[in-house]
């Protein structure tokens, strides 16, 4: 079964570079086996053209599948939507999820919090318009990496930005969140003058704001809070720290979480081992998901 798995996800691979090659319009189209790929579809009308926009990878031939929006990472600054999907969009499309690969935009052209308000908007269009591509908007999940996990995080504990985009955090069934140092912005500038700068550039050194752009700082028993998973490297002390502090506020305000160090992993490859075969993480990932 991994043998056919990795051989069917192979020719996804294939198919994708080569559509890709052949042609750079959006189009709905089929991809190898059993998977069907929509691209560069609007998620905001009159939006950026380039990055207010999202790719969905879907099962074939099926409908009322679950759903997972994914945010990519890269420091508010880089990254994009196909960096994101990697082998995760053909791979969970394959165990039956609808995966959707988000772009949103970035620093400099804009600055916190315009790229929470991006993926709030992405993920009110998924919830509206998903069922026209086989999933069940009433199961829908948020995922992210470093600074995706980040957003992913604010959107679903700051009721306000899924508020503003027509919707609320109850449409959320879960959010899973890979190996973000990001959690509380307001605890000081970060150690290294990369990182430091990488925060100045995102979110400005006025401290409110850097409290206000704090998934942890919204954590409450007021408002709706969706079920969480929240992996960090098990070597990377600033996630770690980062991960338990999300998980003493999330259980202290009576919010399902669960926290994974992940083992032999870096930031990076938690991210690119996401959907492979044999991966733990992964695993963990599928059963979080069947279980909530």
């Amino acid at each position: 079964m991994n043998g056919v798995r990795r051989a069917v996800r192979a020719m996804i691979v294939f198919a994708l570079v080569a559509m890709a090659a052949l042609s750079a319009a959006p189009a709905f189209c089929g991809g190898a086996g059993p998977v069907k790929i929509a691209r560069d579809i609007s998620y905001i009308a009159g939006g950026d053209p380039k990055y207010n926009t999202l790719d969905i990878y879907s099962p074939a031939g099926q409908t009322g599948r679950p759903v997972i929006v994914f945010i990519h990472g890269g420091g508010w600054r880089n990254g994009d939507k196909d960096m994101a999907a990697n082998n995760k969009g053909a791979d969970f499309a394959l165990q039956g999820y609808i995966f959707v690969s988000i772009n949103y935009r970035l620093v400099p052209a804009v600055h916190f919090p315009d790229f929470a308000v991006d993926c709030a908007q992405a993920v009110a269009w998924v919830h509206e318009h998903i069922a026209d591509y086989g999933g069940d908007p009433d199961h829908l999940f948020v995922m992210g990496h470093s600074a995706g996990a980040h957003l992913a995080a604010l959107i679903s504990t700051d009721p306000k930005y899924l508020t503003d985009a027509g919707t609320s955090t109850k449409i959320l069934s879960g959010c899973v969140l890979l190996d973000s140092a990001g959690y509380d912005l307001s605890r000081g500038a970060p150690a290294d003058l990369i990182t430091r700068r990488i925060y100045l550039n995102a979110f400005g050194s006025d401290p409110a704001v850097r409290r206000d752009a704090s998934p942890i700082a919204h954590i409450s028993t007021n408002h709706a809070i969706p079920p969480f998973l929240i992996f960090y490297v098990a070597t990377r002390d600033t996630s770690r720290a980062q991960s338990e502090m999300m998980q003493k506020a999330l259980k202290d305000a009576h919010v399902s979480v669960e926290v994974k160090p992940a083992y032999d992993k870096t930031h990076r490859t938690l991210n690119t081992g996401l959907g492979t075969d044999g991966d733990i993480p992964t695993e963990q990932v599928l059963a979080f998901l069947a279980g909530h």
